[in-house]
C-alpha cells in the first residue's frame, strides 16, 4: 500500500473483533472536555443592524448564530420555485445511510436557480463573513530582491435545496469540514485560520423543531477532533421563511426528525470554501457557458471563477471572468502587490 500523510489513522486502535453488522471495532483517543453551553435563541441572534463584525462576534463565541429577515419572502419563493421540478423528480439512491430516504435534494442549487446565485450566494454578508474566515492575503518571496502579494477570496463549495418529509429520522451528528480532511484541536478560544467552510441555512419554508430544524451544538467548533457529540447538547436553528442560520462547519449539526403529519421542511444549505481549496461540488461540468455569461460578476466570483491570487484556477493564464464577461472593465492580475527588498 502506498503510504501517505495522515494526522489520525495512527491515533486508532484496530480491535480484533467485528460488530453485529460486521465492521471492524476500533478504540478513539478519550479526551476529557466537558464544555458545554447553554444557549437561548435570543443569544444567537444577531441584533439590527445586522452588520459583518456582528455575525464573526457571534460565531467566534458559538460557531453558530442567526440573522432573520435574511432574504425577503419573494425571494425564497423564487429559488423553491426554481428547484421545485428537480425536488419533484429526484429518486433517492437506495444505498445512502446519511441522508434519509425520504429526505429530497437538490445539489447545484446556484446553477439550478439564478436568484439563489445572486441573492443568496452573492448576498453582502455572506460575502463579507466568509472572506473573513476564510479569506487569504500573503506575500512570497520571488527570487533575490522582489515580493509579491496575492489574495485569495472564499469560494462556493456547495448549495443543496433539502426537503424532508414526515416520517424522516434525526440525521447523525456531523462536521461538514470532513470534506476537506480538517483536524482541529482543543481551542480556548476561536482561532482564524482553522476554519475550511462556512455555511449558510436559508429557510424556504418556516422551520421548527417539529418538521427537522437544523439541530446544532453551540461551541463544538473548539472542541478537540475526538470529542464524541451528543443529542442532549444540541439547539434546534428554528427558522421563519427568509431567516438565516450561519454555522461554522466545524460544528457537529444534523437535520431533524419530522415528526409532523403534512409539514415539508425546505432549506437550501450553501457552504463557503478557501479559494485554494477543492470544492465539494462540480457545479462546471454540465453547466452551460451561457449560464454563467448570464451572472453578474459578484456572482461570478463567489462561485469560485475568480482566480485566487497568484496562479489558482486561471483560463488561458488570465482570469476565468474575462473570458465570460469580455466587454466589461473587468481585470484581475496574477499577483495584488510587487515590491522590491531593501538593500
Amino acid at each position: 500500500m502506498t503510504e501517505v500523510i495522515t494526522q489520525t489513522y495512527s491515533d486508532i486502535k484496530l480491535l480484533d473483533k467485528v460488530n453485529a453488522e460486521g465492521f471492524p471495532i476500533v478504540e478513539v483517543p478519550e479526551y476529557n472536555d466537558t464544555r458545554t453551553l447553554k444557549v437561548t435563541a435570543e443569544d444567537l441572534t444577531v441584533s439590527e443592524p445586522v452588520t459583518p463584525e456582528k455575525i464573526t462576534e457571534k460565531l467566534k463565541i458559538y460557531g453558530g448564530c442567526f440573522v432573520r429577515n435574511y432574504l425577503p419572502e419573494d425571494v425564497c419563493d423564487q429559488i423553491l420555485a426554481d428547484v421545485r421540478p428537480h425536488l419533484d423528480s429526484f429518486r433517492p439512491p437506495g444505498d445512502d445511510e446519511f441522508i434519509a430516504q425520504t429526505t429530497k435534494r437538490v445539489s447545484g442549487t446556484c446553477v439550478k436557480s439564478k436568484t439563489a446565485a445572486e441573492k443568496f450566494l452573492a448576498h453582502p454578508l455572506n460575502i463579507a463573513v466568509s472572506n473573513k474566515f476564510l479569506g487569504k492575503e500573503n506575500v512570497f518571496r520571488m527570487g533575490v530582491d522582489e515580493v509579491v502579494g496575492g489574495y485569495s477570496a472564499a469560494q462556493h463549495n456547495s448549495c443543496i435545496t433539502f426537503s424532508i418529509s414526515p416520517g424522516s429520522s434525526n440525521q447523525i451528528l456531523h462536521k461538514d469540514d470532513i470534506t476537506h480532511h480538517n483536524i482541529k484541536k482543543h481551542q480556548d478560544e476561536y482561532t482564524f485560520g482553522t476554519e475550511t467552510a462556512l455555511g449558510t441555512v436559508l429557510a424556504l419554508k418556516k422551520t421548527t423543531k417539529e418538521n427537522g430544524a437544523t439541530r446544532f451544538i453551540p461551541g463544538s467548533h473548539l472542541w478537540d477532533h475526538y470529542r464524541e457529540p451528543h443529542d442532549e447538547d444540541v439547539v434546534y436553528a428554528e427558522l421563519e421563511k427568509g431567516d438565516c442560520f450561519f454555522m461554522l462547519a466545524s460544528c457537529y449539526h444534523g437535520g431533524s426528525a419530522n415528526v409532523t403529519k403534512d409539514e415539508e421542511r425546505i432549506v437550501c444549505i450553501l457552504f463557503m470554501t478557501q479559494g485554494t481549496l477543492r470544492q465539494e461540488e462540480n457545479i462546471f461540468l454540465g453547466t452551460p457557458i451561457e449560464y454563467f455569461k448570464s451572472l453578474s460578476i459578484d456572482a461570478l466570483k463567489a462561485l469560485g471563477l475568480q482566480m485566487s491570487q497568484p496562479y489558482c484556477g486561471y483560463w488561458e493564464n488570465f482570469d476565468p471572468i474575462s473570458l465570460l464577461k469580455p466587454d466589461d472593465e473587468y481585470h484581475h492580475p496574477q499577483f495584488r502587490d510587487h515590491y522590491r527588498v531593501a538593500k
